[in-house]
């Protein structure tokens, strides 16, 4: 009965651990989309910034104005997006690492439930050296049969 009692808990137990190990690792993936667009936006405003430079014509200084002020937001713009592309990849190490041990407890689980299968298997094998001749051979043309 208390055996019975344990393989429902391991059950469980693994089916807790499956959905957490599952769940680790979307938000893993969700964090590794979210760092790949913020560093990419990162890369697309340096461009830009790189791409706004003074332009040659009749109107030099407003154009330079428009040119600075434009430089200017555009690389307020890019250290905050190198931020946030920070933040999201400080968010996929803590993600890897909560995926990594949702990875650990399972396997733990599954470990569990291997040794409590293994210890069945040699009660049972127990149970069948200490029974009766005749309960053996039965046991064993049950075997053979398949």
């Amino acid at each position: 009965m208390a055996a019975r009692r344990d393989a429902k808990k391991l059950g469980r137990m693994l089916r807790v651990r499956s959905l957490q190990l599952d769940l680790a690792r979307a938000e893993q993936a969700a964090a590794a989309e979210r760092a790949s667009s913020a560093t990419a936006l990162a890369a697309r405003i340096e461009a830009l910034r790189q791409d706004v430079a003074p332009r040659t014509g009749g109107d030099q200084g407003l154009s330079l104005f428009a040119a600075a002020h434009y430089r200017d937001r555009l690389a307020r713009s890019q250290v905050e997006a190198q931020r946030r592309a920070a933040v999201a990849h400080q968010q996929l190490d803590r993600a890897t690492d909560a995926a990594n041990a949702a990875k650990r407890d399972h396997g733990a689980v599954e470990k569990l439930i291997e040794r409590q299968l293994d210890a069945q298997a040699a009660a049972a094998r127990k149970a069948l050296e200490d029974a009766p001749q005749s309960a053996r051979a039965l046991a064993r043309s049950l075997l053979k049969s398949g």
